[in-house]
């Protein structure tokens, strides 16, 4: 008997984002994402791969009949395998088991496998359709990676997930190992593809993102991992254009790592689907130096660079409307939008990235015309003009590390509550969309960017970290309720640490809140919206809190819980004696 799913809302923050020309859009009722099938290239749109995905509809939430459609690759971390699906719409999430693995990436710690060859082998037990039903029963040919477990368990985690979840976080990094010849892959990942004889240097192209320096790192110095992924890019180059097949993607790199996987046990117990890739573990190695280009105009020549064309860059908002369409590129001279796709967390020991800046010489450019307004997106590659179809980026938003600083905040709050258990009875973490949660999954509201031309560079672009344009900048706000009374605090989102450069700590925030709904929410929104001139100094805006709320530095004195004691002082002040 099957089962019914389970709802669970989203755990992230998404945009809504649609496939107009997708048979997805005609999916009557609800359809859960149940499988990935073949891939296959794109003889009208070349730079967009497709791949088929498997639906199946729910009966009061029981899955019944298949049925498959096709979206572009770039697109597939959105339609993670548990999904709910409405009319081209994504509505619910469905709850699954997380467990995380250790797992050997060495070639003896895992194989290929599938369930038809599971089947010819006399191993239909390991996948059995009687517990997971496909279209084509016994004889599906999507490809697996089955990791061998010390316990004579196993792990099978299929390999289109783990190549658009454990590759690179931005999928125009798998989009192009899916549709460029080798040394055309090079020349979009890398604007010196050189390797350097004393250390890891990345030199990238300004597409890519520091937060796939790791990869970009190994692929550049690694052999083994230069030899798995260009096996990835010979099975879509080699291909005809009206040829399916089914991808074999396996671990970039060699050696321990750890993996964490939503899905089920099936096999009585001694098999672990993996539906869900929510993270892994990164190699272990040297630092990594990752070098971007800057450019010095201020002894060239006014206007006698070339001509840019300005792109600019937003990222799409919390149920933003986002029409992707399957089939037609985007304008060359297109805006971004970058879409945030589930997050992806890096177990373990993360790798140091450093990044330095190698000047250039230039002469002052012209800037020409602002991109028109887009009617609707595409992940592809730019070409032509004149269809209003703007360029869309597929990035997965990364995890709060756990030792990062927001977390480090949130972690000291609920071990208050924990030493405190009788008198501190709630905290929650908020933003307008989620309201209050106690979930441990942290979101923080992220702040508008300013669009008035008036307002000084500085202040505009403190909005973004690092200055970086798709990194908007956020605010963490917690309540705490001790004794019945609504504690809130205020925190800012630190910049990334950088070389030779002294990343600004911003102080906290903590007032008690006796108001309504509608008057916290304003005060919410007065914070959000002044922080952003301030630039993050609440000591410059005052007037926007309570007049006993306290404005604090913090230490990081505490043996266990960092920030802990700090805040405990805080609270003192506010005469709230907490242990």
């Amino acid at each position: 008997m099957v089962e019914p799913v389970k709802r669970a809302e989203f755990s992230y923050q998404r945009s809504d984002l649609r496939h107009p020309d997708s048979e997805v859009r005609h999916l009557k009722g609800d359809h859960i994402v149940w499988w990935y099938g073949p891939l296959r290239k794109n003889p009208r749109a070349m730079s967009i791969p497709l791949v088929k995905v498997a639906f199946r509809r729910l009966y009061n939430d029981i899955p019944g009949p298949h049925t498959t459609v096709t979206v572009p690759l770039s697109s597939l971390p959105h339609y993670r395998l548990g999904t709910i699906w409405q009319e081209g719409r994504g509505v619910s999430d469905t709850k699954q088991l997380t467990k995380k693995f250790h797992v050997d990436f060495s070639p003896n710690g895992w194989s290929i496998t599938s369930r038809a060859d599971l089947h010819s082998q006399g191993m239909s037990h390991i996948f059995p359709v009687e517990e997971y039903a496909l279209k084509w029963g016994n004889r599906d040919q999507s490809k697996l990676i089955n990791f061998n477990q010390p316990d004579g368990k196993n792990i099978l985690v299929p390999c289109t997930e783990f190549f658009v979840r454990a590759y690179a976080r931005n999928m125009d990094v798998c989009r192009a190992l899916a549709t460029l010849r080798w040394s055309d892959v090079m020349a979009m990942l890398y604007d010196d593809p050189t390797r350097s004889e004393q250390r890891y240097l990345v030199r990238p192209t300004s597409r890519m993102r520091k937060y796939d320096a790791v990869f970009l790192a190994h692929l550049l110095y690694d052999d083994y991992t230069a030899m798995r992924v260009k096996n990835i890019n010979a099975q879509f180059v080699s291909r005809s254009p009206d040829e399916r097949f089914f991808l074999e993607a396996t671990p970039w790199f060699s050696g321990l790592a750890q993996i964490l996987c939503r899905g089920r046990w099936i096999n009585n117990g001694d098999t672990f689907l993996c539906l869900d890739l929510k993270g892994a573990s990164q190699p272990k190695g040297a630092g990594i130096e990752w070098q971007g280009l800057s450019f010095d105009s201020s002894n060239g020549v006014d206007g006698a660079g070339r001509l840019i064309l300005p792109r600019p860059v937003k990222t799409a908002l919390e149920e933003e409307f986002l029409a992707e369409v399957s089939y037609a590129e985007p304008d060359s001279h297109a805006g971004i939008t970058v879409v945030k796709a589930p997050p992806f967390v890096t177990l373990g020991e993360e790798r140091t990235v450093t990044k330095t800046k190698r000047i250039i010489e230039a002469d002052r450019s012209r800037v020409g015309p602002q991109p028109p307004s887009a009617e609707s997106h595409s992940s592809g590659e730019g070409r032509g003009a004149g269809k209003n179809t703007g360029k869309l980026e597929h990035e997965a938003e990364a995890e709060l590390e756990s030792r990062g600083f927001l977390r480090d905040i949130w972690n000291a709050f609920k071990s208050i509550q924990k030493e405190n258990p009788k008198r501190v009875s709630d905290v929650n973490w908020y933003t307008p969309q989620h309201r209050f949660q106690k979930r441990d999954d942290l979101r923080i509201i992220l702040l508008a960017p300013i669009e008035d031309p008036e307002t000084e560079n500085q202040i505009r672009n403190w909005v973004y970290l690092n200055g970086d344009l798709k990194k908007q900048r956020g605010v963490l706000v917690l309540r705490i309720k001790i004794d019945g009374k609504n504690y809130v605090c205020f925190e800012i989102q630190r910049d990334e640490v950088q070389e030779q450069k002294v990343v600004p700590r911003y102080a906290g925030v903590l007032v008690e809140v006796d108001s309504t709904p509608e008057e916290f929410e304003a005060l919410v929104e007065t914070v959000c919206s002044r922080v952003r001139y301030a630039m993050g100094r609440f000591k410059n805006m005052r007037s926007a809190f309570p007049a006993k709320a306290k404005i604090f530095k913090h230490t990081q004195t505490d043996e266990t819980v960092l920030y802990r004691k700090r805040l405990v002082n805080v609270f003192n002040e506010l005469e709230v004696i907490l242990v």
